[in-house]
């Protein structure tokens, strides 16, 4: 069997910024052999992933201000220039296609968008999708007409790699469940997120475990039809369990379905924090306090815990009202600084374990996502929870109070439950891959629990290569990031895992 060269598990952004910058260094370099590259994606759609494909709302929003989802001040231009050309398209094929949630985002950020204030604006995420498969497309073109590329795309699951050699025998499993192998000397597992959690109900209660999957908008109409069947509307209450980005985003998008919020008789938002996203306040202020670094600094003889939960109460205190991005920014650049004398363990500990924590208390959104939540609030449907999950039993809700560890029942039955919760650790994955990779000792988890161990080099093991939010928790002389789930980030890799790819070949 004739080895691949490259082959990427997973299409999504992670994917699509490494071949985005695969191309422009072949297009760029002395290459003369053509390399092969196959890409395996297990859904029908490439180039996407959930985010910025079909599995995601239209109406979906960027997490972050436009001007903020790119780091990198060329491919920010590009991006604008390009929306810029295509402007009237984009958004009239928005309010086609994204309802009354459309025309209200518009009215809202039309000034914002006519002026380019992009500081301001949230964009529909489908946008930047459709941006990177434009220039996917046009890269794509030349290296083939070059014949740099040999580009093949697979519909299947990779479900195991094993090594031989220096190369990978993987093992693809199609639709239909029917396996192939291939070989390849250097593979990339650009999967996304581990698979959530899975939480199971009874079999009365409609469960739906993973919210993009098929996609959200037909768990949506899963949600109404479940709802739409029970007849005593006090009946009709509906669970969310976590509180994260995902959850916002799925009470943004009901918002703008008041056919089906009518149906709700109660919708309960349960977590450990009991709050959302806080809202980003616009503004800066005169001075940044950071009381309690402060003194830890001026007592000295701290350690990495004692520092991260100064920052702790700095964070805290700077939140009560929004997120102030300067003043977090202040108080994790200045742990940083308190953390340089302590050594490299403790900031690999940090990086590993402690950013993390400190990034949940201090989770933000738009203004666009923080008023679909407003709305919710203001038809005395929604409530906060503050609980650890446990289970559902009979379609009650049994969860433990955080400070005391007390198991509690919630007094109202529920009709749907929707998973809402984070990535299971990898040594527990429901993936087969990443199951396969740490039981059979190919692969090492790092401290965060949710990614692998890479070299400066991407390698988790010879030839063996992780990109997107599996490289969270890592801290080399090139990756430094304790979660690596925002494109800009993404983009500012890729070339770096381009080259370490692309080394060997001319």
């Amino acid at each position: 069997m004739e080895p691949i060269d490259i082959i990427i598990a997973g299409s999504g952004i992670a994917c699509t910024t490494t071949v985005i910058a695969l191309f422009r260094k072949l297009i760029h370099s002395p290459a003369q052999q053509t390399i092969s590259i196959s890409i395996i994606e297990k859904h029908h759609e490439f180039w996407t992933g959930i985010p910025y494909g079909n599995r995601s709302s239209v109406n979906a929003l960027t997490i972050t201000s436009i001007a903020d989802f790119f780091t990198d001040e060329k491919e920010r231009e590009l991006f604008f220039e390009w929306f810029k050309l295509n402007q009237q398209e984009l958004l009239t094929g928005y309010l086609v296609n994204g309802g009354l949630t459309a025309g209200e985002w518009l009215q809202r950020n039309k000034i914002a968008i006519d002026n380019e204030d992009w500081k301001s604006v949230y964009l529909p995420r489908f946008m930047f999708g459709r941006y990177l498969n434009e220039i996917l497309k046009g890269l794509l073109k030349i290296v083939e007409d070059r014949k740099l590329v040999k580009l093949t795309l697979i519909n299947a699951e990779v479900i195991n790699a094993a090594p031989v050699n220096d190369q990978y025998e993987i093992t693809l499993e199609y639709q239909d469940k029917t396996q192939s192998k291939l070989v390849v000397r250097k593979l990339v597992i650009a999967t996304g997120s581990a698979p959530v959690i899975n939480i199971t109900v009874d079999d009365n209660v409609t469960l739906i475990n993973n919210l993009y999957e098929p996609t959200v908008n037909d768990n949506i109409t899963k949600l109404k039809t479940a709802l739409a069947s029970v007849t005593n509307a006090a009946n009709r209450n509906v669970l969310l369990v976590g509180s994260n980005a995902s959850s916002i985003e799925f009470l943004y998008l009901l918002a703008g379905l008041p056919h089906i919020t009518g149906l709700i008789n109660k919708l309960v938002v349960v977590s450990k924090s009991g709050l959302l996203p806080y809202h980003i306040l616009d503004k800066e202020l005169a001075h940044y306090p950071t009381e309690s670094l402060d003194q830890l600094k001026e007592n000295g003889g701290y350690d990495i815990k004692t520092l991260v939960a100064a920052a702790m109460q700095d964070i805290n205190a700077a939140v009560k009202d929004g997120v102030i991005i300067p003043h977090i920014d202040r108080i994790i650049s200045y742990t940083f600084e308190l953390m340089a004398p302590l050594g490299e363990e403790a900031r690999k500990k940090f990086i590993g374990i402690y950013g993390m924590q400190l990034s949940n208390l201090f989770r933000r959104s738009g203004a666009d996502y923080k008023g679909g939540e407003a709305v919710l609030h203001q038809t005395q449907k929604l409530t906060l929870l503050k609980g650890a999950f446990v289970n559902v039993e009979s379609g009650f809700l049994n969860y433990t109070d955080p400070p005391t560890g007390e198991q509690n029942k919630y007094d109202t039955p529920f009709k749907v439950v929707i998973n809402c919760t984070g990535a299971n650790d990898l040594d527990k994955s429901s993936s087969r891959l990443i199951y396969s990779l740490v039981h059979n000792g190919i692969a090492k988890v790092n401290l965060s629990g949710k990614g692998f161990y890479v070299n400066e080099n991407f390698e988790a093991a010879p030839n063996l290569y992780i990109m997107g939010p599996l490289l969270g928790g890592n801290m080399n002389s090139r990756i430094h990031f304790w979660h690596l789930e925002n494109a800009s980030r993404l983009i500012y890799l890729a070339p770096f895992l381009a080259g370490c790819l692309l080394q060997d070949f001319f």
